[in-house]
């Protein structure tokens, strides 16, 4: 599947989308957004892809939306549509039962950073920089900046970004948790590619469930988020691959002991 403004290719399990309007800072419009969903919906959903690392082409990961998508004099119908459109593709990353790694170097500005953070996880390189700039044009963060920052950096961390405007670094981002790691430009898919092996080495199915019950668990009660984890370890454990991940483990401690 050949898209125009998203390049993607496939090895060894490891699935690499990039953002590819490098002549735009890989500024997203509505073509990209379209494409970006397509491709999570109908290419990291094939069977042989375990991992996604989503990254930018050229000098950026995203400078955000492309804001000559929304014309000056669009009604709020027409506003609506193209605000549902973002946060269908934000959602498309999310609930992928596969872990998606943003890969991200130099910019990471409002939408773009809803994006990653729609990822599981994110690496960076030590000249990102990370912005939520809605209030500065007199907007509002309408793709999960709202949701899903807090949740990944707390509250108060959250509404200091989102009510400044303020951008901050690849450091801050690492001490509040924003980003898992920080790598040079030169290792950033490298490294992206270990963490993607590490994660592969688990079983896949259980990998999967037990992201999407973190996703689900979040708002829900102690009780139904139990719940949820029960359900989860009966499809789990119910995989023909728990059996033998069992018995190898049980065959690898032996041989340990014998050597």
């Amino acid at each position: 599947m050949q898209f125009k403004t998203v390049a993607h290719s496939e090895k060894d399990g490891i699935l690499s989308v990039k953002l590819n309007r490098p002549e735009k800072r890989n500024a997203m419009n509505f073509e990209l957004i379209k494409e970006v969903q397509q491709c999570f919906a109908e290419v990291a959903t094939g069977a042989s892809v375990e991992v996604v690392l989503l990254s930018g082409e050229g000098k950026c990961f995203s400078g955000g939306t492309d804001l000559n998508s929304f014309q000056v004099g669009m009604s709020a119908a027409d506003l609506r549509r193209g605000v549902r459109m973002f946060q269908a593709m934000f959602n498309e990353i999310e609930l992928l039962e596969k872990p998606v790694i943003a890969l991200i170097h130099n910019y990471c500005f409002g939408g773009a950073l809803e994006m990653a953070l729609a990822c599981d996880l994110r690496i960076c390189t030590p000249d990102a920089t990370f912005n939520i700039p809605e209030v500065n044009m007199g907007m509002v963060p309408d793709g999960g900046g709202s949701q899903r920052l807090s949740r990944v950096i707390g509250v108060g961390r959250a509404k200091e970004l989102i009510l400044t405007g303020k951008t901050i670094g690849a450091e801050k981002a690492e001490r509040w948790g924003l980003v898992n790691e920080i790598a040079k430009f030169e290792d950033l898919e490298k490294t992206g590619i270990a963490w993607a092996k590490e994660i592969m080495s688990n079983g896949m199915v259980s990998v999967g469930l037990a992201k999407r019950n973190i996703d689900m668990s979040y708002n829900m009660s102690i009780y139904d988020a139990l719940e949820c984890a029960g359900m989860a370890q009966s499809l789990a454990m119910s995989d023909p691959n728990f059996i033998k991940r069992v018995e190898q483990r049980f065959l690898d401690r032996v041989k340990s002991k014998k050597a």
